[in-house]
């Protein structure tokens, strides 16, 4: 139960407050003073406080300065009897979440309170995302602990709780559509549907009317009225995706759509209004579409506001075993079988691989190796053959490693193939890369968490 605090000297006015507040599953508070409401704030920390504008020893305005600076998290709702425009904007620049008139407008008060809730609730979740970001690598369904998908989850947790339209791009397969969904899913439009659309999956000639609607009798077969995808939206998010091949025509009327917050049915004549974020996506680069004729570039910068680039898989190759975990986990799930382990040498020809399909092509590679196990364990003998000789080369003395490799990935593969020559004998591979054992076992100890197990055993000694 949420702690709401009211600030009033009108006894009538805060207690009938409380009750009502009450009612509405709250758990009031009453304070009549600057001082006793300053009190107050300290002893509970509640929720959200309800303050009056003028208090006898003092201004609403006052205590609400103090609570800024000492809880900023507390949300503070201004309550006056003197409403000008003046004393609500004084009231909003200082930072009070919201004001009510007096006498009362419940009705009004209740939207803001709800209001209040769901943006804590928010920011709750939002907390408990970090927290899984921290420590499994993933957000939603969304996974990698790699320089460039850390910067991704940030770009998201920014834009997500926004109304700012987004345009995303990157090639076929690297996870574009469930970029959107976790916007979508972090922002305040997640209890709201998420529809998603390829512009180059349907016919040129039904594509409006799949956005659109259409009304009974627009057209041949048109035996009924239909909604289009900006209605049935109602209150969520709309995903384009490959909006580069939506035909140039249709793409001046979603702009006209998008300046004006209002669209059209097919064959009607009703306005109806717009209640959806858009989110677009393109595998083309939109520049070079612009060039080409294939996207209007009003419409580009209409729909580019927070622009969103998703890494290939082979520029974050370090990410392949939280993917391969994550898709194996899944299918665990919901099939009939029980594998649970990845050899490393899984992982080393997969990290090998180029991946033109980027992760919809792993998902695919694992899903078949899941199917192809005769063991609880992945093994090389899993995979196609175009990934089973992609192991590294090894000399007796040497290893051969692709260029573009990050750093980090470049000392974890140098490690295990010391230990690798070494027979997994730590003590000699550590005497051999000039570091200590002490450093030895934690990096092998953090590659294994990874999923990616080294040499060796796993005691330290």
């Amino acid at each position: 139960m949420k702690r709401v605090l009211i600030v009033d000297d009108d006894r009538a006015t805060s207690a009938g407050m409380a009750d009502v507040v009450e009612e509405w599953g709250y758990e009031p508070e009453v304070a009549d003073t600057v001082k006793a409401g300053w009190n107050s704030i300290n002893k509970l920390v509640p929720d959200v406080a309800i303050v009056d504008l003028k208090l006898p020893d003092g201004s609403g305005l006052d205590l609400l300065h103090r609570v800024k600076e000492t809880y900023p998290d507390i949300p503070v709702v201004i309550l006056t009897g003197h409403a000008t425009v003046d004393s609500a904007v004084k009231a909003l620049k200082v930072g009070a979440e919201d004001y009510v008139t007096k006498p009362v407008d419940l009705p009004r008060l209740q939207v803001i309170l709800k209001s209040v809730e769901d943006k804590q609730m928010m920011k709750q979740e939002i907390l408990e995302l970090r927290r899984q970001l921290q420590k499994m690598g993933s957000l939603g369904h969304l996974v990698g602990k790699s320089p460039k998908m850390q910067r991704l989850f940030e770009e998201i947790e920014m834009v997500a709780n926004t109304d700012a339209n987004v345009f995303i791009v990157g090639e076929s397969g690297s996870g574009k559509e469930v970029v959107a969904n976790t916007i979508h899913s972090l922002s305040r439009r997640r209890n709201k549907p998420f529809i998603a659309f390829n512009c180059g999956a349907i016919s040129p000639t039904l594509i409006e009317s799949e956005i659109f609607g259409h009304e009974k009798g627009a057209f041949t077969n048109a035996i009924k009225r239909r909604e289009g995808y900006f209605e049935l939206a109602k209150g969520g998010t709309v995903f384009l995706d490959e909006i580069t091949e939506m035909p140039i025509e249709l793409q001046v009327k979603l702009l006209r759509v998008l300046e004006e917050g209002k669209f059209r049915r097919v064959g009607g004549n009703d306005e109806i209004n717009i209640d959806a974020r858009i989110i677009a996506a393109s595998n083309r680069d939109p520049q070079k579409a612009i060039q080409d004729g294939k996207m209007r570039e009003d419409l580009y910068y209409r729909l580019n506001v927070f622009p969103i680039e998703v890494p290939p898989l082979r520029e974050r190759l370090e990410d392949i075993p939280l993917f391969s975990h994550f898709f194996l986990q899944k299918l665990n799930e919901t099939e009939d079988k029980n594998v649970d382990k990845i050899d490393p040498d899984f992982i080393e020809a997969l990290q090998a691989y180029e991946w033109q399909g980027n992760v919809r092509e792993l998902r695919n590679v694992i899903n078949r190796a899941f199917i192809m196990a005769r063991t609880d364990t992945l093994t090389v003998e899993c995979l196609p053959d175009k990934l089973a000789g992609n192991r590294r080369k090894r000399s007796k003395n040497s290893v051969t490693i692709p260029l573009g490799q990050p750093m980090e990935e470049v000392e974890r593969i140098v490690i295990e193939e010391t230990l690798h020559m070494t027979d997994g004998d730590r003590r000699r591979t550590a005497e051999i890369l000039g570091i200590s054992y002490k450093t030895l076992y934690n990096k092998t100890k953090k590659y294994k968490s990874a999923g990616v197990d080294g040499d060796g055993d796993d005691e330290e000694e």
